[in-house]
């Protein structure tokens, strides 16, 4: 056998694997005709088996137990495939592409991003004023004075993070008489986790604790949640509405199914679970919020929060490609979305407005694969999800897993760098083209 008949054989045998160990292929219902037709095509389809690959080796590896990717160019789906089960059992149930996931901090693009730009769009918002402008509590403390366009940059001097429910534990691992209990009352409102409710007020305590905390130097980036807990104040200040309500109005009118507390909507077999916390909230964390804060607020922030699946969160990403519009549905003027998704302070930071973007300088860690143009922006979440829109290229990449499950502790996702050599393959791909 030649080495080029051993690369075809090998290649085939790739693409039959994948075909065979993967999950159905098909999309939303409003996309069925272009899948279809995209299926039908084996040769055409035959030029992703080596990411078909790649997403298989992250479950071999256990960096995931399952996982949902996305693909879209020029405005078409021109990929979406789903693989793996919920959890590393094989019994489980296994991922389609209606399974959604925690989304985690891409929350910061898909939620307060958009309720921030329309803000701005309506001339309600100055990303040029302090915090204590629209948040009067705050004058007199340290924390006044930040302004927000370097609160969203991540550059505000603010810590990285504070462990806010450690108050709640005791040494032993216990909780603390008097701040959860097992059943909702008048003095224990805020549901946390199944069966587990907070004392009323902890919010409070939540908020004293960032406005007691120092302050790091200015203008030096540090990734912090902790801006977002005081973004989400003015944009419930400033709209008279929860974050939860105000985006929901948006996500209707663009047809996208993006959801904060799904529980509400769904049964938790649709939703993959996340970690199984045996520290804080002891037990599996299914339809509940992963992070520890933003469940303490009741599962609604602006930091996290959100869920839903590669699908819609590509929509919503096709609309910032967009400049504001999606399914003839203009919401953002152009220039807005521009501002948001452009570099501010670089090259001491490479952040935008509530968006990442890529690090030009070589010396520096890239968050994305250097095929990503200068004009690109997205972001990742902790739970193991990702997703990108490239202007220059048009393509869109989301990438969403929960590499939490069963614990968080090994970021084997990370380490093995499976998104970004997807992400990577797909460039290859269309540059083919």
């Amino acid at each position: 056998m030649t080495i080029f008949s051993k690369f075809i054989f090998i290649g085939f045998i790739i693409l039959f694997f994948s075909f065979t160990n993967s999950t159905n292929t098909q999309l939303s219902k409003s996309e069925n005709k272009k899948i279809k037709n995209l299926n039908k095509n084996l040769h055409q389809y035959s030029k992703f088996y080596k990411i078909d690959s790649i997403a298989i080796s992250g479950i071999k590896e256990k960096a995931y137990p399952g996982c949902q990717i996305i693909a879209i160019q020029n405005n078409e789906i021109i990929y979406q495939r789903s693989f793996g089960n919920y959890t590393y059992d094989d019994n489980s149930k296994k991922v389609d592409n209606e399974t959604n996931y925690d989304l985690a901090s891409i929350t910061k693009i898909a939620a307060s991003a958009i309720a921030l730009m329309k803000l701005k769009n309506e001339n309600k918002l100055d990303l040029k004023k302090k915090l204590g402008f629209y948040l009067p509590y705050l004058v007199g403390t340290n924390k006044e004075h930040l302004i927000i366009e370097e609160v969203l940059s991540h550059q505000a001097g603010l810590k990285a993070w504070i462990p806010f429910y450690q108050k709640t534990i005791e040494k032993n691992g216990e909780y603390k008489s008097g701040y959860f209990s097992n059943i909702k009352t008048e003095n224990f409102p805020t549901l946390v986790a199944k069966d587990l409710y907070v004392i009323s007020g902890y919010n409070d305590t939540i908020y004293q604790s960032i406005i007691n905390s120092k302050l790091e130097k200015n203008g030096q980036y540090v990734y912090s949640d902790l801006g977002y807990y005081f973004i989400q104040q003015i944009i419930e200040s400033l709209t008279k509405k929860k974050i939860n309500e105000y985006v929901q109005e948006f996500y209707k009118k663009l047809g996208i199914e993006l959801n904060y507390l799904p529980l509400n909507l769904m049964p938790s077999d649709q939703i993959a679970p996340t970690e199984n916390d045996k520290i804080f909230r002891k037990q599996l964390i299914q339809g509940y919020v992963h992070d520890p804060g933003a469940a303490l607020l009741g599962g609604v922030s602006c930091h996290a929060g959100l869920f839903g699946n590669a699908s819609n969160l590509a929509k919503l990403m096709q609309f910032y490609l967009n400049n504001g519009q999606f399914n003839g549905v203009k919401l953002i003027d152009s220039a807005v979305v521009k501002e948001f998704t452009s570099y501010h302070f670089y090259p001491n930071n490479r952040r935008g407005l509530c968006f990442d973007k890529p690090e030009k300088d070589e010396k520096k860690i890239n968050p994305v694969t250097n095929e990503c143009s200068s004009q690109s922006f997205g972001h990742s979440g902790f739970t193991g999800t990702f997703t990108w829109a490239d202007p220059e290229n048009k393509l869109i990449f989301v990438f969403l897993c929960n590499r939490v499950y069963p614990s968080s502790d090994d970021n084997k996702l990370l380490k093995l760098g499976i998104r970004s050599k997807i992400h990577e393959e797909f460039y290859k791909i269309i540059k083919k083209e």
